[in-house]
Formats: C-alpha cells, structure tokens, sequence
C-alpha cells in the first residue's frame, strides 16, 4: 500500500526530472535543496537502484527514473485538475437553505428575492417555511429568519433591515359607503387569537373592543384580501398594504404599532458557504426593497 510519502516521492522524482536540478525540484516543494538531495538519496537506497545520473551541472533520469517520474507527472496532473474542479465547482454554495418568515414577508418581498437566488446560486436548493411563530434557529427549525420584531433574541446573529410602518386601509368603495362613521362604528378585520397581545390587536381595541370585530383570521395576507373585498377597515403593515392597488391608506401611519424588519441567523451558521451567500443576497436585496417601496395610496381622511 502506498503511503502519503510514497506519492511525495514520486512527485519529487517528476520535479526534478522536469527541472533538471535538486534546487529547481527543492522550489517547487518550497523546501531547501538539502532537503531534496536527503530524499533523492533515500529513496535511492530504499529502491536499489539509481534514478539520476548527473552530467554538465543537470540531473538526467535513467530509465527507472523516467517511470518514476512519468508517474510523478501523471499524479501532480491529476491532483491539479481536482483542485480546479474543486475551485470551480465544488466550493460554489450549494445544498439546502431553509428560510423561515412570515406571510407578510414572503408576500411581499421574498420572490423576487428568490428567483435572484435560483439565477445566482443554481446548486442551493430553497425551502421557505411560511410560519408567523418565531422558528427556533437553535433546534434548527431553520437556517435563517426573516422576521418582523422589535427585540430579536440575544443569541442570533441579526441584522437590522427596516422599519416597518403600519397604518389603518381600506377598500375604495367600503370608504365611499362608510363616509362620515366615527372610528368604532366601522366595520373591522383583525388578526385573530393566536395573536394575542399584538401590537395592532393592543391598538384596535383601544378604538373598538376586539369582541366587536366582525371578522378576523390567521394571517395578514388574509386579512388584506378582506379589507379590498370590502368587510371594513384594517390595520395592515404599509409594505402590505401599499402593494394592493385595491387599498387606500386612511391616516397616517401609526407609531404604536410600528416594527422592524431583522434577517437572523445562528452563529454556528454564519460560515456555512450556502447559508452565508443567501444570507447576505437577502440582507443586500431586502433593504433595497424597503428603501424603494410601492407608490403610496393617496391619505384618507382618519376614520
């Protein structure tokens, strides 16, 4: 069996042959021309036979040198085009991502954002798990968030994309009908439940109680797609909102109900070449986004 100074030795015997000299072979093993006569020596012993003949100040093989140092050759060959292949294939980003978000986001800004990706990094395979619950970075329920919140955990990694404004909308024809109502006579959509203690739900029911709400739902995609079909007003993030040509803000957006956009990620991933490639596409491409949103609805008068 050959070990790992067998191969080295065959190389060496390729070096010097290719150039002719013990300090030629000694540079291109980044070692001193002791070093290579040391071995050249022992390794002529250890085979018993001669592999060089020196004449006018160059080393020449003698044909079991030759075979040694074709087989030298054909090793370094083969090693060289493994490291190309390497270099430029294998280190490309590749493999599973899995992205965590919330409708908001994905509706909103991820695909574009993904479809960038697939065209970059064609070797990395995307899952986005749409999930309005915090996905646990640390149990690996995914490798990168990207979250709307005010205070992102202390153990991620997490970058600070944008504010993200919310204000109150509503559907063109349901404001017409609805002209002149005070605040807690309209009709409203709200997040349901499992939102308790949302920052929008704390809002609204400082305007109308949340058991008078007519209509609420799991998500705010959903609740958007009421407000343009006309079931009353809401209270929408404006990246949402703004993107439905259906909607029009009514007032101005609301400070206590404000967030923030932040892209997380577990510090045991950030070097992961896959998962550091997307992370920093979203991180360039989602504040891009958000410093150039849809046009604005022209302002209702508040309800």
């Amino acid at each position: 069996m050959q070990t790992p100074e067998d191969l080295n030795d065959l190389r060496l015997v390729h070096w010097i042959g290719e150039t002719g000299s013990l300090a030629g072979a000694a540079r291109r093993m980044g070692v001193n021309h002791a070093t290579v006569f040391r071995r050249l020596n022992q390794l002529e012993g250890r085979l018993g036979v001669r592999l060089f003949e020196r004449a006018g100040g160059r080393y020449h093989a003698t044909p079991a040198g030759e075979e040694l140092a074709r087989a030298g050759a054909e090793l370094d060959d083969t090693a060289g085009r493994a490291l190309l292949r390497i270099a430029g294939q294998d280190l490309r980003p590749s493999g599973p991502v899995r992205i965590s978000t919330t409708d908001t986001i994905a509706l909103a800004l991820l695909q574009p954002i993904m479809a960038l990706c697939r065209r970059r990094y064609p070797q990395i395979a995307l899952t986005v798990q749409v999930d309005n619950r915090s996905a646990n970075l640390s149990k690996r329920d995914a490798d990168i968030a990207v979250r709307p919140t005010a205070q992102p955990p202390d153990y991620l990694i997490g970058r600070h994309i944008a504010p993200l404004p919310f204000c109150v909308y509503g559907a063109p024809h349901y404001l017409a009908q609805a002209a002149g109502r005070a605040p807690g006579e309209h009709d409203w959509i709200a997040l349901d439940d499992a939102y308790h203690g949302h920052r929008t739900l704390r809002w609204l029911d400082a305007v109308t109680p949340l058991e008078t709400v007519g209509y609420r739902t799991s998500s705010f995609g959903l609740v958007r797609e009421a407000c343009a079909a006309g079931l009353g007003l809401a209270v929408l993030p404006c990246l949402l909102g703004d993107a439905s040509a259906a909607l029009q803000r009514v007032g101005e957006p609301i400070a206590e109900c404000e967030s923030a956009l932040w892209l997380l990620i577990h510090p045991d991933l950030r070097n992961t070449v896959r998962i550091k490639a997307v992370f920093e596409l979203l991180q360039q491409q989602l504040g891009q986004a958000l410093t150039s949103p849809p046009g604005r609805q022209p302002l209702q008068s508040r309800p």
